[in-house]
């Protein structure tokens, strides 16, 4: 089973289809015809409450995000597959944090992928596969520190042995050549952006 976690960047109105939906305190503003079955945070960006929806208030004054603290919550609740939305655009600080709620997830022992209309965002170590269609773009970028590619199938630039430092822009704009790619993370973690064509 799958959750959402609905974020308060920028997006168009959502139509969900996962059974259980939790918003991270202004993602509410982001549903269109869905109801969530909780709405965790400060609640310092949605304005007036919904009744009838359960709430998780927090302190403004914490040491978390909302997102952070939503991915907690999900994972909590028993869900091992979360898909995130409205992560990106916006401020890009905020963006920045959403990407690291990817790495969050990985560590909880959960797979969290960020869908957008414009990409899907993956976190990955070990071995990765993507389903792609021929000429999507694919970029890969370290996340934490150093990552090394010992591996990589059906994409145009070549990524064995490859070391990505946090530094180099080396694994963006690749190009998948066919149905899939695959990834073979010797060390470290990466950000694997999805935007097709």
């Amino acid at each position: 089973m799958k959750a959402a976690i609905v974020l308060n960047g920028e997006s168009r109105l959502l139509e969900l289809t996962e059974k259980y939906i939790v918003c991270a305190d202004g993602g509410y503003r982001h549903l269109s015809g869905s109801v969530p079955d909780c709405i965790i945070g400060d609640m310092d960006s949605i304005g007036d409450v919904p009744g009838g929806i359960k709430t998780v208030r927090h302190n403004p004054e914490k040491n978390k995000t909302d997102g952070e603290i939503s991915v907690e919550y999900v994972v909590e609740q028993g869900y091992k597959e979360i898909n995130i939305y409205a992560a990106l655009g916006g401020r890009p600080d905020h963006v920045m944090g959403n990407l690291a709620l990817l790495k969050l997830a990985h560590n909880l022992g959960a797979k969290a992928v960020i869908r957008d209309s414009s990409a899907t965002v993956y976190y990955a170590e070990g071995f990765f596969r993507l389903e792609t269609n021929e000429n999507d773009i694919i970029s890969v970028i370290p996340f934490g520190g150093e990552a090394l590619i010992e591996k990589a199938e059906g994409l145009y630039y070549p990524l064995e042995m490859l070391e990505l430092t946090p530094h180099d822009a080396r694994g963006i704009s690749n190009i998948a050549k066919r149905k899939d790619i695959t990834l073979k993370i010797a060390g470290g973690g990466v950000l694997v952006f999805h935007i097709p064509r």
